[in-house]
Formats: structure tokens, sequence, C-alpha cells
């Protein structure tokens, strides 16, 4: 039986991570070309706008990308981007800060299979294992990524095999992710 990926609990997280923190709900840059049903309320003097994690109806799914690529996604990957329009979630893992891609509305979803696919066509030239990204780090060119063929969650510099494992599988990452935000 597959470990469910509890992304429900890790927007919650990473909300209260905000309350706490900041007094506030998360926010980025306002486009207003680009609108997303996260929003909450109006743009402040920086241009900010505060969101809040919305569950997507239907859930977005790599299903047809998967195909494409001829290959199976793990599982998991269509829960972590599919299930809720989102910001990018702040979160932390042995120590590190990272930050957590999301799609913001549908043409954002679109835009992630197209540099999904773009990262699995370089890793195929490279003659390298595929991997899917899904986080950014504070380091330069170090990204957090899943390996398609075992599932597991790790780190890799742009352009090399992944190096460092986080987790066994999404959901055992999300898991840490959810234990790990500072109190």
């Amino acid at each position: 039986m597959t470990q469910p990926v509890n992304m429900a609990c890790l927007h919650q997280a990473h909300a209260d991570y905000y309350q706490r923190t900041v007094k506030a709900l998360p926010s980025t840059e306002y486009d207003e070309a680009w609108p997303s049903p996260c929003e909450q309320g109006e743009p402040n003097k920086l241009n900010e706008i505060n969101w809040q994690a919305v569950e997507r109806n239907p859930k977005g799914t790599f299903d047809e990308l998967a195909n494409a690529l001829e290959t199976q996604f793990p599982d998991g990957l269509n829960t972590l981007y599919g299930d809720f329009f989102s910001g990018n979630i702040t979160a932390f893992i042995d120590g590190k800060k990272i930050e957590l891609l999301q799609a913001w509305n549908a043409d954002d979803f679109d835009r992630l299979q197209q540099n999904i696919t773009g990262h699995i066509l370089m890793k195929r030239r490279l003659k390298q294992p595929d991997t899917v990204f899904i986080g950014l780090t504070e380091a330069d060119d170090l990204l957090v990524s899943v390996d398609v063929s075992t599932g597991q969650v790790g780190l890799e510099f742009v352009g090399k095999k992944q190096h460092h494992v986080l987790a066994d599988s999404i959901a055992e990452f999300v898991d840490c992710l959810i234990a790990n935000y500072p109190e």
C-alpha cells in the first residue's frame, strides 16, 4: 500500500509558520496578468499579495506527460503538484531551508510540465537517471529532485546525478518537512 502524501497538512504547517514568524499569510509578488485562486485580499504597497493554498477541482495530473515521456512517475508526484494551487512553500530539512515549488494557477501547472520535460530530456542527453526537480535550496544550482526510477527525494546539482538522499519517497519527504518547521 502506498503512503499518502499529506499536502493539506504541509500547506497548513507552512501557513502556521508564517503566522508565527511574520504574523500574516505568506505573500508573493503580485502580477495582475497572472491571477491565482489562492490570492487573498489586495496587493500591499510593496506590490505583494498574500495567498493561501486552495484545493484544485479537478485535480491536476502528470499522466499524459508520463505517457509522452514513456515513463511512470513515482507515487505522490501528482498529489505534490496537482491537489492544490499555491505559492511556493518555504520548508526545512536537514537543518537547511528549501523552497518547494508549487503551481500558482492552471497555466503555471502547464509551465511546470514543460520545465519537467526539459529537465528529463537534459538528464537523458547526459545519460543520467531521470529526475523531476521539485524544489530549490539556498545553494546555487542545487536542486531538490525525485529519482523517477526509485522515488527517492534527494539533492542534485544542475547537470549532475542525484548525490544525497533526503527521503525514500515523496510522502516521507513531505512528512519530514511538516515535522521540521521551527516552533
